[in-house]
């Protein structure tokens, strides 16, 4: 019986020490990974609108900031599925969307922050130069 638990104990040490010594699923060294290490200034603001039910251009406003507050950036009329804005990191921005659906208008809004994305490759902070925010400006089916 002493000799199990002596092993049970052995076993245990040695498996809590064999972890403290590898890396978390979070960390990741690829010296072949391209690591950009300067944090964006800019990153994309994607718009995804559905097609509009009654064939007429979408009405799109964008914000810097809130709607009620914010500063209005541009405002445009679309047939367009997808809109592009290239746009400064750690501020928010709001867009709304009118459709015309049955005679109504329906107004869509999304608004979030953009923030860059970062991890550590071979303790090195790496940025996402990809990334992107998606405002949905869809209609629910």
């Amino acid at each position: 019986m002493k000799n199990s638990i002596k092993t049970i104990l052995l076993a245990f040490t040695a498996t809590l020490i064999i972890s403290s010594c590898t890396k978390s699923s979070n960390d990741i060294c690829d010296t072949n990974q391209i690591c950009y290490t300067q944090a964006p200034d800019d990153l994309y603001v994607k718009l995804e609108f559905s097609t509009n039910p009654s064939s007429t251009p979408i009405e799109v406003k964008f914000y810097q900031g809130n709607m009620d507050n914010g500063t209005l950036y541009d405002h445009f009329y679309t047939t367009n599925s997808v809109e592009y804005y290239l746009m400064p990191v750690n501020e928010r921005y709001t867009a709304t969307a009118k459709y015309l659906v049955d005679g109504d208008t329906v107004m869509v809004i999304n608004s979030d922050k953009l923030t860059r994305e970062s991890y550590q490759n071979c303790d090195e902070t790496c940025y996402d130069w990809d990334d992107e925010m998606i405002l949905n400006m869809k209609l629910k089916k």
